[in-house]
């Protein structure tokens, strides 16, 4: 072995030794039990982060533990790059917007960014270990992912789980676009909230008086005594003129305000309620782009609007109060521009009668930590909308779907001829309802969501001819953060049921965010992303993988390069322990235990098996790489030094316990530090164990003619004596290896004389009174230099 370890030599080989020789890759003529995970595509929206490391970081770890445990492990890649942060990301490169550049062009600036993102992204992804199999592939884009997603509106078609309505919907003006409930997000932010003075004293508070002119009802509580009165009767509003009529709805918080609420098209969820309850007139005010349509405003945005509308209201006597705020408001999770509701005919998945079931499902997952499974269900609870996918962009999957121009028959396309793009392509057959030929396509895009929900079903091949579908689906694991639990996970088990009738995997394995040194989220926008390949080149991969190993799944944690330095203080003492039981040791020893020091590390080591497989079986991670980590150090600090005075005098005795003990170790960690721990086996073990790589080989199993009790108990005796000596020594001026004239024990040792004499160089050891106390030991010992 070469005197130090170089990072950069040794990965760059390893990855390339890994492809050449198929390491990682599935083989679906395997007879082992599949293990197959639904690795999340990470969105083609900007560079990847030290927070992206941090958690594909912790999903690798358990598929590399899976392998090793003899699993034939499915751990595909993908890229989603067919939403609107890819557009977005397109726009700010090329300094445009799609509208400028036309759909067909601005389409090819897409598909020529996203290539070069995703090389970048595979660079990366490389450069930590991930340890998928590059064969698996896949974008949300490509053809055959178009198939599946298209595929899915069919069937959710022929089984009456979707429908296009003319409706109110989510709309966010910065993207000119519908959205989903699941893409809002709320914000503190800073209003004015203004009491306005109507007629016959009514006075209605709101933060949004440019809303007035698209008043059509005013509302009070009937059980409010100060405002009973006032129901029946009509009242004008201010400035605008237009005559509403006073209704009594349980709905008005009588404590809220005046009491008394104005209802507009729309100004929030309750407004569209009520619209639809009383048949109100519709007034919409605000264009697609959030500009108002009143000739009024003379097409300021909405926030100018609003500034006129409250200087206005005062110059003439209508404001009565008026203070600054600080509310939460609805807002799209992308951009954070306050989302409006807009009336427009849009595509939906009807689902909100399936409440029950999906909490039901949930509740057939195995949750990992547990208590992210609230928050499944806390969103479901919390739905109001049937899910909105259509979405008013230009790159993403089209609807397979064209409309009659006589009639407004909607043509849905034929299994045979997906994928389809209405826009290019013709069904080639009449209006089935009136025989016209004239058919007009459908411009708007499938939502991004309503592909990647499909991922289970894109990765096993559904309905696509791949061989191995039913040892994939269900999948065994899906890993992904928090945030989008109600995106991706929740909209997968949507589709899984529709189409299986089934949860889409048995296991959920839920990571935490990466934060700044300082604790706070990392966004583009704070300015505070950390790039990992600076740090990929200072450090390696390992010392990066293993602050990802620190956190608890399902925890946040900073980024703190001090937790990236202990990592490389690991991996250089294993490379120090590695030349050293390269220099010392013999291979092929038979198993020698008659020495109780080499009984209790290998007792030792078979307990951290038995810990740390437990904890990777219950996916806790963390605690089984703290386990492995606190072992090989007490080995190291410990065990190397007990056996050192027998190796230096040519005695092979400690080999055996030696070189299991370290592979054993070496093992449990390769799931966390791929790279030296597969450098140090290519030396020191490869021959003897025979499997081409250690991420191949088995994994360390409990074995019970390994674990001696006796010998446990002595040797940790053995081992409190010497931690004793050690700072008796130091503090005695003396070197560890200096000879020492006597130790006086008081009390009964046992076995292991021998090695604390060998150990700690002492030249007698005998029985007497002792006036040092060793803890936990019953035992006094005494010391002369």
């Amino acid at each position: 072995m070469k005197e130090r370890y170089d990072h950069k030599e040794v990965e760059e080989r390893l990855r390339d030794r890994w492809e050449k020789e198929q390491t990682y890759k599935f083989d679906p003529g395997s007879k082992k039990e599949v293990y197959a995970i639904d690795t999340p595509p990470p969105t083609i929206s900007g560079y990847i982060g030290i927070h992206h490391v941090f958690s594909y970081s912790q999903a690798d770890f358990v598929a590399r533990y899976k392998r090793m445990r003899g699993f034939s492990v499915f751990y595909p890649m993908g890229y989603d790059n067919n939403g609107i942060p890819t557009e977005l990301l397109t726009e700010k490169n090329y300094n445009t917007t799609a509208e400028r550049e036309g759909r067909e062009k601005f389409i090819k600036l897409v598909e020529s960014e996203t290539a070069k993102y995703e090389r970048e992204f595979g660079k990366t992804w490389r450069g930590i270990g991930l340890s998928v199999d590059w064969s698996l592939l896949y974008t949300t884009i490509s053809s055959d992912v178009q198939r599946v997603s298209q595929l899915s509106f069919l069937e959710l078609s022929r089984i009456d789980r979707v429908y296009r309505k003319e409706t109110p919907t989510i709309w966010c003006t910065k993207e000119g676009t519908a959205l989903s409930q699941m893409e809002l997000k709320d914000k503190m932010l800073k209003s004015k909230f203004v009491s306005i003075r109507f007629a016959d004293g009514i006075i209605i508070a709101t933060t949004r008086p440019e809303m007035l002119p698209a008043c059509v009802a005013i509302f009070v509580n009937p059980d409010d005594s100060r405002n009973r009165h006032l129901i029946g009767k009509k009242v004008k509003v201010p400035i605008f003129g237009q005559e509403v009529k006073i209704i009594a709805d349980s709905r008005v918080d009588p404590e809220k305000g005046t009491g008394v609420v104005m209802c507009c098209t729309f100004g929030d969820l309750t407004d569209i309620e009520w619209y639809k309850a009383y048949n109100l007139e519709l007034r919409i005010i605000v264009d697609d782009r959030g500009r108002m349509t009143p000739k009024y405003f003379e097409g300021l945005k909405i926030k100018e609007a609003r500034e006129k509308i409250i200087a206005d209201l005062n110059a003439n006597g209508y404001v009565v109060s008026e203070k600054e705020i600080e509310h939460n408001v609805n807002v799209h999770e992308r951009c954070g521009t306050e989302i409006e509701f807009l009336v427009k005919k849009q595509w939906y998945i009807r689902y909100l009668d399936l409440k029950s079931k999906f909490i039901d499902l949930g509740n057939q997952l195995s949750w990992h930590p547990e208590y992210m499974h609230v928050r499944y269900d806390n969103w479901i609870n919390g739905l109001q909308w049937d899910w909105s996918i259509s979405r008013q962009r230009y790159y993403g999957i089209p609807f397979p779907v064209w409309y009659c121009k006589k009639c407004d028959e909607t043509i849905f396309a034929e299994e045979k001829d997906l994928p389809v793009n209405p826009l290019k392509d013709s069904p080639g057959y009449k209006c089935p309802k009136c025989g016209s030929k004239e058919l007009i396509p459908e411009e708007d895009i499938l939502d991004t969501w309503a592909t990647s929900s499909m991922t289970p079903f894109i990765n096993s091949g559904w309905k696509g001819g791949k061989n191995y579908s039913r040892e994939i689906f269900p999948m065994s694991l899906r890993p992904q953060a928090h945030d989008i639990i109600s995106f991706w996970l929740f909209t997968s088990v949507v589709k899984s049921y529709f189409h299986a009738d089934r949860i889409p995997w048995k296991h959920v394995m839920i990571s935490g965010h990466a934060l700044d040194p300082h604790g706070k989220p990392m966004h583009k926008s704070a300015g505070n992303l950390i790039d990992p390949i600076p740090l990929l080149e200072k450090f390696g991969a390992d010392p990066l993988r293993y602050w990802a190993s620190l956190s608890r799944l399902g925890d946040d944690a900073s980024f703190q390069e001090k937790d990236v330095i202990t990592g490389t203080r690991l991996i250089n003492k294993l490379w120090n322990v590695a030349k050293f039981v390269e220099k010392v040791s013999q291979k092929n020893q038979e198993k020698n235990t008659e020495n109780v020091i080499d009984a209790w590390i290998l007792s030792r080591a078979m307990s951290v098996v038995e810990e740390a497989t437990q904890m990777f079986e219950e996916y806790n991670y963390a605690g089984a790489r703290r386990v492995v980590d606190d072992f090989f150090w007490f080995f190291s600090d410990n065990y190397l030094e007990f056996i050192k005075y027998r190796l230096y005098n040519n005695d092979a005795s400690p080999s055996y316990a030696l070189r299991k003990t370290f592979l054993i170790t070496l093992k449990m960690l390769a799931p966390f530090m791929p790279y030296v721990t597969e450098e140090i086996y290519q030396n020191l073990y490869r021959d003897e164990e025979g499997a081409e790589s250690i991420h191949v080989s088995e994994w360390p199993v409990y074995q019970g003619e390994l674990f001696d009790q006796d010998a446990l108990k002595n040797g940790d005796v053995v081992q409190k004596i010497v931690a004793v000596i050690r700072p008796w020594k130091h503090n005695n001026g003396l070197a560890l290896n200096a000879e020492m004239s006597e130790l006086v024990i008081e009390g009964n040792l046992g076995a292991g004389e021998d090695d604390i004499r060998g150990a700690m160089n002492i030249k007698k050891i005998s029985k007497g009174k002792g006036d040092i106390e060793v803890p936990d030991t019953g035992l006094r010992i005494g010391l002369k230099k």
